[in-house]
């Protein structure tokens, strides 16, 4: 990795953008990145929690990336840029501070090309799930030919050539009061809920990969009344829209049918996330990009959403996991392969040219 890149990149990780800034903060303090792409030729402009920098006219040729971490304010100072070896540690080392230097070089060198029609997002809502941010993803997604993404890469150098989507259900269960004693008073409603639970639970391996995981609940007021409430948060994951309306029609079958008598049930189930598939105009220019870089990169299928999903979801050829590739993501652990710089760099020029030469 060049000198310019290594200095770019020790300023992204001692800059603070955890998800405890407002979004705002976060574009300020990483503005130096915007004024890198405006120096290039970029037309540049803000959005929610987004930073877009837009190079001639659509179709465009997209990448993607975000500037934001999971680490509180004061990380950067406590735990610095640090390089030993091929190893660099810091926050957001690798997810995703080493993808956004890759894109910058990827950008440069298409701008070196002569390649135009280029558009890049990088936003600062990403790990808190891009709910300010996916309305000018998928603006651009309309108008996009392509998306490159630059979430980390596998510690191996794996791709990232699909993902799961999100969702998230929230359940209630309502019970009656009573005497903790009396039980014929009152209707518990933690115990029903707990049956919906392990219905909920058992779905698992029974609807393709999708995946549900009851991860909080709240219920009950004191330890001498039956409880008339409790709260269920699950997170859901799936790989596509099938199985999602699978999982509702069930869920709704497990909801309307109730165990302990005057209980009741309801819910609401939101997608945060579609999934994102891997195209075949994507395998073909990857398989080209093979070809001529002469090495192949294993294809992964990631449990994790990410933005990438906005552009599949509305029909945009897309890869992801083209940034450093790294490991122990959102930790102290956290690090990046410094030596992966070059030849994620120039699979994703390849990706480029093809699409280039598609739209021409």
């Amino acid at each position: 990795m060049h000198k310019k890149w290594l200095e770019i990149f020790e300023a992204l990780v001692n800059t603070d953008t955890g998800f405890d800034l407002d979004s705002s903060t976060k574009l300020e303090r990483t503005q130096f990145v915007a004024d890198f792409l405006e120096n290039l030729g970029f037309e540049l402009h803000r959005e929610r929690a987004a930073h877009v920098a837009l190079k001639g006219e659509a179709p465009y040729l997209t990448l993607i990336g975000h500037l934001d971490t999971v680490f509180k304010e004061g990380e950067a100072v406590r735990r610095p840029f640090k390089l030993e070896d091929n190893v660099a540690r810091g926050p957001g080392v690798a997810d995703m501070k080493g993808g956004v230097v890759v894109l910058l070089a990827v950008v440069e060198e298409a701008i070196k090309k002569g390649l135009d029609g280029l558009c890049v997002i990088l936003n600062v809502d990403e790990e808190l799930g891009s709910k300010e941010s996916r309305e000018t993803f998928e603006k651009y997604a309309r108008q996009s030919s392509c998306c490159l993404s630059f979430e980390p890469g596998g510690v191996h150098g794996e791709i990232v050539a699909s993902r799961k989507g999100i969702a998230s259900l929230d359940i209630q269960v309502r019970g009656i009061k009573g005497h903790a004693s009396r039980l014929q008073e009152g209707a518990n409603a933690i115990v029903e809920a707990s049956h919906k639970v392990c219905q909920i639970y058992a779905l698992n391996g029974q609807i393709g990969s999708l995946s549900v995981n009851p991860t909080i609940i709240n219920g009950g007021e004191k330890s001498n009344i039956t409880p008339d409430l409790c709260r269920i948060y699950c997170d859901v994951r799936f790989s596509n829209t099938e199985e999602l309306e699978e999982f509702k029609r069930k869920l709704s079958e497990i909801a309307r049918t109730n165990h302990i008598e005057r209980t009741s049930c309801d819910y609401s189930l939101n997608e945060r996330r579609p999934a994102m598939v891997l195209m075949e105009e994507m395998k073909q220019a990857l398989e080209e990009a093979f070809q001529k870089l002469g090495k192949r990169f294993e294809l992964e299928h990631s449990s994790g959403g990410a933005d990438s999903a906005f552009f599949t979801a509305l029909g945009v050829p897309t890869l992801d996991g083209l940034g450093l590739c790294g490991g122990r993501f959102h930790s102290e652990e956290e690090f990046a392969l410094i030596d992966s710089f070059e030849e994620r760099v120039r699979l994703s020029s390849e990706l480029l040219d093809h699409f280039d030469k598609k739209r021409r």
